[in-house]
């Protein structure tokens, strides 16, 4: 009978190494790349950081202001230059508008719907799918499972959120559906209700990373006695023919799960204080922070999603924070002078951060909502769901960043010129990660799914 230890080492080999949620096995990984290289063809090392605003930002009071509008259009907030000439944000974007030279911005993306649950299904997947019922992969799940992690030594596909407790099937938009648990999100949960970032959490979760099965980062660390216990099982299935045993590929895939580069990758104690300073000591600032560690450690997609249950965004109630309660039914009172700092000093960070590494052609920011907002203040003093408008922010990723593509109306209302749907954006994100638009994926009942039902990668910025 096999101990313990043999049948955890058989079925680590059997699952090829897979790694952390990352589909293809990390020996396959390799040879995959050794093959592209001996038949000239380019590898590619491209990643993305999706920053979810959950619950439909604003677009007056963030990137399409509209301070010739009427009070009850144009809101408490008043406008500002940015860095490009003549393009105005509003007052509480600051540093981000000095950023606006390297990043394309995008005033007139819109769809059909003013549901939280379908419009963030449309954003993440291309598809606007049923009322609350997941029904097509993320593209996280989507990068994971067509490109793999840069690196195999980390996951594909990160997700850092805060936890869902209100409405948690919003949250499941950014997951893999039909391609199964190994494409879904590395999760890392933060408490909704403690505003500071938690690095109790990153730490305890990057050290039960799974790698494959029941092996754990924190349980492999001795490299060489893992490597020592394999080669034994190799040689005693080797009479059976079980295996072939453990060829060059498969060695070096172990060599990178074993570094620890995952773990070094979740660690922010390896970043300056003044590196952590200029993100923010609050949470979303150490999020974008570790987010930029991710995919400079070879991470495929991280998504930050600021507010999983629709909430931080969704003003129905008010703009501006008045200390009224922030659980109704109707929405929480937030606002933007609560939201919109702890934005704006990640944000302008990471998009500089990005620049100065010389992480700019490598990573694509894309940051987005569900959709916009209503143009006419409400008579409580907040703004409604409007899926006809949103804008939203990209940089890096070698595109033609200080422009703004398409105009809206006076009142902010609809595209007055170059309309942009959520699978133009989804196509242009994949373009950059070279994952081919004319691949599907296939449902369990062995139905094949377009990528996307429409869309191509918006020519602006090619």
């Amino acid at each position: 009978m096999n101990s313990p230890s043999s049948t955890s080492r058989r079925r680590f080999l059997q699952a090829t190494l897979a790694s952390g949620g990352a589909g293809l096995s990390l020996a396959e990984i390799l040879r995959q790349r050794a093959y592209a290289e001996s038949s000239g063809i380019s590898t590619s090392d491209t990643s993305v950081i999706q920053i979810w605003l959950g619950g439909g930002p604003s677009q007056f009071e963030t990137f399409d202001p509209k301070p010739e509008a009427p009070i009850e259009i144009r809101g408490p907030y008043s406008a500002i230059q940015t860095k490009l000439p003549g393009i105005l944000f509003s007052e509480t974007m600051p540093r981000t508008a000095m950023t606006l030279d390297r990043a394309a911005l995008i005033r007139t993306v819109r769809h059909s719907t003013n549901g939280h649950f379908v419009g963030a299904h449309w954003c993440s997947t291309g598809y606007s799918g049923d009322l609350n019922r997941s029904t097509h992969p993320s593209s996280g799940a989507i990068a994971s499972r067509f490109r793999g992690a840069v690196n195999p030594g980390v996951p594909a596909y990160v997700l850092l959120s805060e936890e869902q407790t209100r409405n948690p099937e919003i949250a499941t938009v950014m997951g893999a559906a039909h391609l199964g648990s190994q494409h879904a999100p590395f999760a890392i949960m933060q408490d909704p209700f403690d505003k500071k970032f938690q690095p109790d959490k990153v730490v305890r979760a990057a050290s039960s990373l799974k790698l494959a099965d029941d092996l754990t980062l924190a349980r492999v660390s001795d490299r060489r006695s893992l490597l020592n216990g394999l080669d034994r099982f190799a040689r005693q299935a080797d009479a059976t023919r079980a295996m072939d045993g453990i060829d060059s590929f498969t060695q070096t895939a172990l060599d990178m799960l074993t570094s620890g580069a995952a773990r070094r990758a979740f660690d922010l104690n390896e970043e300056s204080p003044a590196t952590r300073d200029r993100y923010g000591r609050h949470r979303w600032g150490q999020m974008g922070l570790l987010a930029r560690r991710l995919v400079e450690s070879g991470v495929t997609f991280v998504t930050l999603n600021t507010a999983p249950d629709s909430l931080c965004w969704d003003w129905h109630r008010n703009i501006v924070n008045d200390n009224r309660p922030a659980d109704g039914s109707d929405g929480p009172s937030r606002g933007m002078d609560i939201s919109g700092p702890p934005l704006d000093q990640m944000l302008s960070a990471l998009i500089a951060d990005l620049y100065e590494r010389g992480l700019d052609r490598k990573v694509m920011l894309v940051v987005w909502g569900e959709f916009g907002r209503t143009p006419r203040v409400n008579p409580t003093g907040g703004r409604d769901h409007w899926g006809s408008l949103m804008s939203i922010l990209m940089a890096g990723g070698g595109m033609k960043v200080g422009q703004v593509i398409g105009t809206s109306s006076d009142n902010g209302e609809v595209p007055t010129s170059r309309p942009v749907s959520p699978t133009d954006v989804l196509a242009t994100i994949y373009r950059h990660l070279g994952i081919d638009l004319n691949r599907h994926t296939v449902t369990a009942a062995g139905r094949p799914i377009p990528l996307l039902p429409d869309g191509a990668p918006i020519g602006e910025l090619l």
